[in-house]
């Protein structure tokens, strides 16, 4: 391995800890990694350099890179002078998970709640004692995601939630 690529002992434990927090949101660990490699270096990175770094193989770098390309933390770039493409993280910590939760998270939330109102819409062309107790609940559950997905937005978005209204969503998530 060179020096170019050669990882020291912290630098290999926060690609463990990052890969185990990412697999944990269901992601492969390798996508942690190969991020943390390129967040720690102060030089974009090539996938060679990424490869020889981490011990993936070609396949495995090109996949993860394009993945990470594909959430918004990691741009490809060109070195001047370098016909390669290089690498390098999105450091702007908030902006890269905000991106995950935005594309996953909240698409999650809105196919659940589309579900859910058309579930509530089939259940109420039956009457019957037990259909209403079972549309009361899935409404409930409803109104929890729907609370969910206005918390979501407000920290994603980061609008002009002003800190009452805030409170208000946590209370009502609180009491379903």
């Amino acid at each position: 391995m060179s020096s170019k690529t050669h990882m020291t002992e912290e630098e290999i434990a926060f690609a463990e800890i990052i890969g185990d927090l990412v697999e944990q949101w269901g992601f492969n660990r390798q996508l942690g990694r190969v991020w943390c490699l390129l967040f720690l270096k102060s030089k974009p990175q090539s996938p060679s350099d990424i490869q020889e770094a981490l011990s993936l193989s070609a396949g495995s770098v090109s996949s993860a890179l394009n993945e990470l390309q594909m959430w918004g933390v990691v741009k490809r770039l060109r070195v001047s002078g370098d016909r390669n493409f290089y690498y390098e993280p999105e450091i702007r910590i908030w902006k890269s998970i905000s991106n995950v939760l935005r594309a996953r998270e909240i698409r999650i939330l809105d196919e659940a709640q589309a579900g859910l109102t058309a579930l509530v819409e089939s259940l109420q062309q039956k009457k019957d004692p037990e259909r209403e107790f079972q549309i009361k609940r899935v409404k409930q559950v409803r109104d929890a995601i729907e609370t969910a997905q206005q918390l979501f937005n407000a920290l994603v978005n980061g609008g002009a939630f002003s800190l009452p209204k805030l409170n208000r969503l946590f209370d009502r998530f609180k009491s379903l």
